[in-house]
């Protein structure tokens, strides 16, 4: 049986415990990535350093994601909105400036609609060992598949299931399918996910044309 690590209110969690945050500032050479290939050890280290820095750029001052905005409702962010920003042109310092502060949107739903942007960004630095993982069936809270990583030990990063431990479902990653990366809709977006979490992790700014936008290409590498 291997270990679950999930985030809950903006703070990483292995098995239900929480962990200290782990330090992200400079902590790969400043060349480490330059080259295009953002494979690293699948290490507990670096896992739990890749995992908060996305908690910290991203779910933190973000908050929540929601495909269709409901009537009278209205979300912080949608996935399309999310695609366009972090897809197209990559802008963070006010993400950055928010993170440093907390989470300002934590609650119970605030990893609504993050799964695939965090299976994808994590699934470029792990893919050597973890696999994209699609639950069995849609869930009726969110009408969408559930995804995560897992590996061969049964090891598993789901940084965005708080949210069905809020709403009590307790089938969430029965009977998972190994699947590949999706295609156009977030390759783009976690390339650019993936860059600024390395340009953090090494202090160090890059071109990001050099990393492999298609899973077909960056893990041939």
């Amino acid at each position: 049986m291997g270990f679950l690590l999930s985030s809950r209110s903006g703070h990483l969690y292995i098995d239900g415990k929480r962990v200290l945050k782990p330090h992200t500032d400079g902590l790969f050479p400043s060349d480490q990535f330059c080259s295009g290939d953002l494979s690293i050890p699948s290490t507990d280290r670096n896992i739990l350093t890749i995992s908060q820095c996305f908690l910290d750029l991203y779910i933190n001052p973000m908050g929540l994601l929601q495909e269709k905005r409901a009537k009278g409702k209205k979300w912080l962010h949608s996935t399309l909105e999310i695609e366009r920003e972090f897809g197209e042109s990559f802008q963070t310092e006010e993400a950055q400036k928010q993170s440093s502060k907390g989470s300002p949107h934590a609650s119970p739903h605030q990893t609504r609609g993050w799964h695939l942007f965090v299976m994808h960004t994590l699934h470029r630095f792990f893919w050597k060992d973890f696999d994209c993982i699609r639950g069995s069936r849609k869930l009726e809270e969110t009408d969408d598949y559930h995804w995560w990583l897992e590996n061969s030990s049964g090891d598993m990063i789901d940084l965005a299931e708080e949210q069905y431990q809020a709403s009590k479902i307790p089938t969430l990653r029965d009977q998972g399918k190994k699947l590949k990366p999706l295609g156009n809709r977030y390759s783009a977006t976690s390339r650019a996910m993936a860059h600024r979490i390395t340009e953090v992790l090494s202090s160090h700014h890059y071109d990001p044309s050099v990393i492999d936008q298609y899973a077909n290409a960056y893990t041939k590498r």
